[in-house]
């Protein structure tokens, strides 16, 4: 289902509900006989497009069995279990971020600008963290003696310097001053 929104980008609505799947017993005593309880609607994010913003309008069904009195809802294979970003999203992410080499904050941007995606900084550096492997170290350093004189601090900046030439610059003016 598509709509129009005021900027021009077509929303795009999805609907999934747990009624798809009503069980057939419930887990706990294994009886047949159960009757649908409630349900909560929710909203999740999905991956859009510069024009279309996908959203998942998802319907939580509680089931209850009517011999154990027991409530249990059952697990929907496209939708984890209290998630507001499909995993589509969060892979994206991953992808981006650790094994592309792309920065948190232009992933960031990415995701709000060209996909539609409503998500904080704080979030997409959560998942980066979850996923990733923090204290994992591609060369042991371990063994290695210090320098002479070596205080014991490391110092990082994050500067980046080129290492291509830059086109406008001729190949004689980059020779050494004398």
């Amino acid at each position: 289902m598509k709509e129009n929104v005021d900027d021009g980008i077509e929303l795009e609505i999805r609907e999934y509900s747990d009624a798809d799947f009503f069980p057939e017993q419930c887990p706990h005593c294994k009886s047949s006989h159960i009757k649908r309880l409630s349900y909560r609607m929710r909203e999740i994010q999905d991956l859009g497009t510069p024009r279309i913003c996908r959203r998942i309008h998802y319907e939580r069904v509680y089931f209850q069995c009517t011999e154990c009195k027991e409530i249990f809802t059952i697990l929907h294979p496209l939708i984890p279990i209290g998630t507001r970003f499909m995993p589509g999203v969060i892979d994206y992410v991953i992808t981006r971020v650790l094994k592309k080499g792309d920065s948190i904050r232009r992933v960031w941007q990415d995701l709000k600008e060209l996909h539609l995606v409503k998500v904080s900084k704080s979030t997409v550096q959560r998942w980066v963290n979850e996923h990733g492997n923090r204290n994992y170290l591609p060369i042991d350093l371990s063994e290695e003696t210090p320098p002479p004189n070596f205080s014991g601090f490391l110092s990082l900046d994050g500067t980046f310097k080129s290492v291509k030439v830059k086109k406008n610059v001729k190949k004689n003016d980059l020779s050494p001053a004398r």
